[in-house]
């Protein structure tokens, strides 16, 4: 037994009888390469997932060479899937629209035309709105969960077991390997290190109601200290990579104030942090996110952790940075 996040490469696969606990972004892509290269790979579903059909296509010899050759063809790829994920995913993720219906029409139609069998599609139909849990996004996964020797288990799991997983109707599913690819700790940002601003105040005392930041950047209190990745990023509607980009060369803009001697020290004011939250708050009920499901994405007051605006916005609040909304020390 492992988790998918610390795979043990030295078992082998293809002989084994393989149970897979998890049907999120990681156990559909587990899903999609094992179901029919094992022996028998058994899914324990607690939730079936919208999936959303993407093809994951190969780069040709040719595609290659001329992309080699003249590498301005790559960014029209690049520009592509920019636009579609800030216009299209991004968009239907926060705003009641025609994309939001369109993904939801994509998904239900790749279930309804992907899997045959009445009683599978009826456990791989979830109860929620397409989106409101992180989206899947795969190319073959329903494909694979219909080869011989793969089994879709939606009874609620009782126990493990050495020889395999017990589920709530008392049948045991005898394994000879169990991979758990769930359990993944979303909020812990940037523990396990600890971090301590003014006044000997922690990062853990300052997010005991819940992680918050100024524009998923910085945190009141906490002097130079700049994020990527951090609260209320738009993980949910954008690309990691221009996110990263995007608080990146705001951290930098900073940096360089140090950097040149303008600027000893900077953290964001209580009230610009206390404000931003609040205008996030406001907008939170029309995200797809608050539609009725459960799932990762929720705090503890039931509201989103997520950006609830377009990819677009959130780069251009971090184009130019505001030093009235921070306490700046000068040398």
């Amino acid at each position: 037994m492992f988790h998918s996040a610390r795979w043990d490469h030295s078992v082998s696969l293809p002989d084994k009888r393989i149970g897979l606990i998890g049907t999120g972004s990681t156990g559909v892509q587990i899903t999609a390469e094992l179901g029919g290269n094992v022996k028998e790979l058994r899914i324990f579903q607690r939730t079936p997932q919208w999936v959303l059909p993407m093809p994951n296509l190969r780069y040709s010899r040719l595609t290659k060479a001329v992309m080699q050759r003249w590498p301005r063809f790559d960014r029209v790829g690049y520009r592509f899937w920019q636009w579609f994920i800030e216009h299209g995913l991004g968009r239907a993720a926060v705003e009641p629209c025609w994309q939001r219906r369109l993904m939801a029409a994509c998904c239900r139609w790749n279930l309804r035309l992907s899997v045959r069998d009445p009683e599978l599609r009826r456990r791989l139909t979830p109860d929620y709105q397409a989106m409101c849990k992180r989206q899947v996004i795969a190319g073959h996964y329903y494909q694979s969960v219909q080869k011989p020797g793969v089994h879709v288990v939606s009874e609620a799991i009782d126990h493990v077991e050495p020889r395999g997983v017990v589920t709530a109707d008392g049948t045991r599913h005898e394994l000879d390997l169990l991979v758990l690819a769930t359990g993944f700790d979303a909020r812990a940002y940037v523990r396990p290190m600890q971090m301590v601003g003014e006044h000997g105040r922690t990062l853990d005392a300052a997010w005991a109601d819940g992680p918050h930041a100024y524009r998923s950047i910085a945190v009141p209190g906490f002097p130079n200290l700049f994020m990527m990745m951090g609260p209320h990023s738009p993980i949910g509607n954008q690309s990691l990579v221009m996110i990263a980009e995007n608080q990146a060369d705001y951290a930098m803009w900073w940096i360089n104030q140090i950097r040149d001697g303008r600027v000893v020290a900077a953290a964001p004011t209580e009230a610009a942090t206390k404000d931003y939250n609040e205008e996030m708050k406001a907008a939170m009920p029309q995200t797809v996110w608050t539609t009725g499901c459960k799932s990762w994405y929720l705090g503890k007051d039931g509201l989103p952790e997520l950006f609830p605006w377009t990819p677009v916005r959130h780069r251009e609040l971090l184009e130019a940075p505001q030093p009235g909304d921070f306490d700046v020390r000068t040398a």
